[in-house]
Order: structure tokens, then C-alpha cells, then sequence
């Protein structure tokens, strides 16, 4: 932890949308250990269409643009649906707000990347700066760093790499942090992915995170991958394969997220 630490304050950005259910698995442990306080909502009527509405669980799930702010005066989250229209103008009120009403020196945009490693892999987690003196801090951090990238105007990217380019005119310093999910996963909670975010996050901004029910959950999926396996010699095989860090093909690959998903659901 650098002196900076102690002085500048920051801000963690996730989106309700990303792959692996991370919101979830992130938000909920840093709500355990920071009690996040609601301070600030964007009003959705603006940027959101209320056509086609989420269902969950009987129910409807509005969307929402909400920051938090804790008892560490340094640490802000914003935990945000993706815009579905007017995304340059929803970014400018999100940066108006953190460096304006909560003097945010430093941005932090936690998502997922989908990848063909397989769900036993260790999550690896890439960085992309808006400085260069950021990927020495992020190194520190166990992030692979090395990716240049630059938003042109008028966006045409991921919103994440849209709002670190936004930040960058901004003349905020900040970076997209990506962690490896399974593509498999992608439409499943993935703990693995969420405990390795978080460890980036506890070693950057020394939270003292405890991570014991991410673990338990991650014990319970590789206890369903055991099962699966036992059950379907076909997926055991495309498992194994990834494993050892071999392509499958196109129909394998149809085959496996389907039966995944399929099996996955009947557990939870």
C-alpha cells in the first residue's frame, strides 16, 4: 500500500451486466466488510428504456445507477446498469459527480473477459491504463498489464474501456481491470473470478476483505463440476481437455455451455 493510499480517493465501478455474475459476488463482499451507504442515484428515466424490463424471481428489475459511499473515506462504488441510450452524457454524469461531489482521484472499472480456460484454472486478471505510472501500481497488484488502448470519439467499444477513455479527458487517472471467466460460466455466478477480482481490489486499497463465503461457493461448483462429470462422460472429457489447456471445437464447445447451463440450473 503506497502513501497515496491514504490521500487520494478512489472510485470502484461495476456493472450489473458483467459475465460471471460478478457483481454479485464482488458488491456482496464489499458491502459485508465497507457497509456501503447509499449517497447518490442517477436518475434512470433519462438514460434507461423501461421496455423489456428483468424478471426475477416474481420480481421486476428496474434499472439503476447508484453510489456508495462507506466509513473509509477514500473508497467510493458505483454499482450501474449499462445505459441504453445516450452512453457519452450518462458517463459525463458519473465522472460530474465522483470529481466534483466526492473528489475521486483515481477510477477502478472491475469486469469479466470470456475465455476457454476451464473452471479449475486460476483466474488471471489484465489491466488497461489511462497512465502509464498506473501499470507499476497495478503490477503490485498480481494484474498483467502491457494492453494499450484508446477510445475514439464517439465510443464503439465495451462502456468499461468508454468510460476509462471518458476519465482520460477528463484528466483522471484510472484503469479496466479484467478477470478470466470460463466461457461456460459466463452466464453463471463464477467465484473464482469474483475472489481474484477482490484480491486485486484488497491489495490496492488494503480493505482486509474476508473471503470465506466466496470459498465455500467455490468448494460447492467444483463439488456440481465433480458431479457433472460423474454423470456425463462426454462433458468429463471436454473438461479434462480444457484442462490441459486444448482447444475444443465449435459443436464441443455449444455442447458443453448447454450441458453446464442445463445442470447448473437444476442446483440452483
Amino acid at each position: 500500500m503506497t502513501e497515496d493510499n491514504l490521500h487520494s480517493p478512489f472510485l470502484i465501478v461495476i456493472w450489473d451486466h458483467e459475465v460471471g455474475g460478478l457483481r454479485r459476488g464482488i458488491v456482496e463482499s464489499l458491502d459485508e466488510k465497507l457497509k456501503l451507504q447509499l449517497i447518490e442515484e442517477i436518475e434512470p428515466a433519462e438514460f434507461f428504456s423501461f421496455s423489456g424490463v428483468e424478471v426475477k424471481g416474481n420480481v421486476i428489475q428496474f434499472p439503476m445507477s447508484k453510489f456508495y459511499s462507506c466509513p473509509n473515506p477514500n473508497i467510493f462504488v458505483l454499482v450501474s446498469h449499462a445505459p441504453s441510450r445516450a452512453p457519452y452524457e450518462f458517463l459525463t454524469r458519473i465522472l460530474d459527480f465522483a470529481i466534483d461531489q466526492c473528489g475521486v482521484k483515481e477510477l477502478y472499472i472491475a469486469g469479466g473477459v470470456v475465455t476457454s480456460i476451464a473452471h479449475s484454472s486460476p483466474r488471471r486478471v489484465f489491466g488497461i491504463v489511462n497512465r502509464p505510472e498506473l501499470k507499476k501500481v497495478l503490477e503490485q497488484c498480481d494484474v498483467h498489464t502491457g494492453m494499450d488502448y484508446q477510445t475514439p470519439p464517439g465510443g464503439g467499444t465495451s462502456l468499461s474501456n468508454f468510460l476509462l477513455w471518458v476519465a482520460m479527458t477528463r484528466k483522471l487517472a484510472g484503469c479496466t481491470l479484467w478477470v478470466e471467466v470460463p466461457f461456460y460460466l459466463a452466464n453463471h455466478h463464477d467465484p473464482l473470478a469474483a475472489a481474484q477480482m477482490l484480491r486485486v481490489l484488497d491489495t490496492r486499497f488494503n480493505l482486509g476483505l474476508e473471503l470465506h463465503q466466496i470459498e465455500h461457493e467455490t468448494q460447492k461448483l467444483s463439488a456440481n463440476f465433480q458431479e457433472l462429470g460423474n454423470q456425463n462422460v462426454e462433458i468429463s472429457r471436454y473438461l479434462e481437455l480444457l484442462e490441459r489447456g486444448i482447444m475444443l471445437s465449435e459443436g464441443e464447445v455449444e455442447t458443453l455451455t448447454k450441458e453446464v447451463s442445463h445442470f447448473l440450473y437444476t442446483k440452483e
